[in-house]
């Protein structure tokens, strides 16, 4: 519950939940079951949905300085991205969730080996890319992982400048 209440209006997907906590999808079904019965998550057609307010001192999954900031081309409307970039998976990267913040969208996948998270959160003139290890004794570097994401999606860009 820790995680789906990290933050306000989040959205998981079953099997961004399942990659994440590392749980076997019976447990995982049972867990959520016991969630929506007590009325602290809700099933839509994208996911799990929180219903409960985040903690006091909101705690984002991905946390720490970003490893990217960069300011979001004119014209690029960062909803439009969201819409265009929620629920696809690049390359090595799984699809977890998203957030509606009040005044940001935050973004999370995690790599097929489960070894990186990565957050992105985008302002209307802004993207910020966070990375950190799954694993604290992990020995390679959140930063390639970051990258590796924000290029994927900064390929797109261009062309939702031209549809915006």
């Amino acid at each position: 519950m820790e995680m789906l209440s990290a933050e306000s209006d989040s959205t998981y997907t079953f099997q961004g939940l399942k990659r994440r906590l590392g749980l076997h999808q019976e447990k995982l079904i049972r867990i959520l079951r016991r969630l929506e019965d007590d009325n602290l998550v809700a099933k839509t057609e994208e996911g799990y949905r929180t219903l409960k307010q985040p903690r006091r001192g909101e705690h984002h999954l991905v946390d720490g300085d970003p490893v990217i900031r960069g300011q979001l081309p004119p014209g690029i409307d960062s909803r439009v991205l969201l819409e265009r970039i929620k629920g696809r998976w690049f390359k090595n990267f799984r699809w977890v969730g998203y957030a509606n913040g009040r005044d940001e969208l935050s973004l999370y996948w995690i790599t097929e080996d489960n070894k990186f998270q990565v957050r992105i959160q985008l302002s209307p003139i802004e993207i910020l890319v966070w990375s950190q290890p799954t694993d604290p004794k992990e020995t390679m570097s959140p930063v390639t992982a970051a990258y590796e994401l924000f290029d994927r999606i900064s390929r797109m860009l261009p062309e939702l400048g031209e549809n915006s």
